[in-house]
């Protein structure tokens, strides 16, 4: 069998990079058309047996069940080809493809209800009287919908950890420093989801659409797939890094603590 080559930090980075995008771009064409299918068809399906009467948190039923169905086909896709390329560092990757789907939906789910918050509005009051509702009115309901955003990144970013870390081909005597180094997936996760959750804020203002939101994400999975990249990079080779330093001086121990040739054998391997 052929051994494969050595991949360097800049070939793995712009493979994941590659892949993320190939990944998004064919999900896409695929989730447009399930996002639709669950927008006139499924969500009938789901209100005729009472599972979705009327939707969930700001968004009506056509709206969860579309964005729903469309970010797990698209999900998927990304998820698979992130797998090609992580499948020669890990032992089970596969296990990425189903951890990814899971929290990525919860992810574009979370994401879509906090663009469809209204952030002005009226409301009613005691006598019946209509008022108009400011964005400070609104601040509790928008400060809930980004923490259930937040909190999707986080559930993202452990299960994406825990195949990483279960999956670590590893020889190192101090495991601890590895699993130390792979936390900080979880953290480039949740600044990812507070930064979306800010430009989700400024960008859609409360009028949230399943278009809007499509494009939302197709302009951030280039940055994405950027920074995962290079957080992937920074665990994988730092580890392998640190594996070097440890046989090295797991060597320098050996050879101090080999015993000296005594003078018998000195003058045997000099005769």
């Amino acid at each position: 069998m052929q051994k494969q080559r050595a991949l360097s930090a800049v070939g793995l980075w712009w493979r994941w990079v590659l892949a993320t995008l190939v990944g998004a771009a064919i999900g896409n064409i695929f989730g447009i058309a399930a996002c639709l299918a669950g927008v006139h068809y499924l969500s009938d399906r789901l209100i005729d047996i009472r599972i979705c009467d009327t939707g969930f948190g700001s968004l009506n039923c056509p709206v969860s069940t579309g964005i729903v169905s469309g970010a797990i086909v698209v999900v998927a896709f990304v998820s698979l080809m992130q797998y090609l390329v992580l499948r020669r560092f890990f032992k089970s990757p596969a296990w990425w493809i189903l951890a990814s789907t899971f929290g990525w939906t919860w992810v574009a789910f979370a994401a879509t209800s906090l663009a469809y918050t209204a952030q002005f509005g009226f409301v009613i009051n005691v006598d019946g009287s209509f008022a108009e509702s400011n964005i400070i009115d609104r601040i509790p309901v928008l400060a809930v919908n980004s923490l259930w955003l937040i909190l999707a990144g986080i559930l993202l970013g452990v299960l994406q950890w825990l195949v990483l870390w279960n999956g670590q081909q590893s020889k190192v005597s101090n495991p601890k420093f590895l699993n130390g180094r792979s936390l900080l997936w979880i953290v480039v996760n949740v600044v990812l989801v507070i930064f979306m959750a800010v430009a989700i804020l400024t960008t859609f203002r409360g009028q949230g659409s399943l278009y809007g939101i499509l494009l939302f994400f197709l302009g951030f999975t280039p940055f994405y797939a950027t920074i995962t990249g290079a957080t992937l990079v920074k665990m994988l080779y730092q580890s392998k890094k640190v594996i070097v330093k440890v046989d090295a001086k797991l060597d320098a121990k050996v050879d101090a603590n080999s015993p000296l040739p005594s003078s018998d054998e000195n003058s045997q391997l000099e005769n």
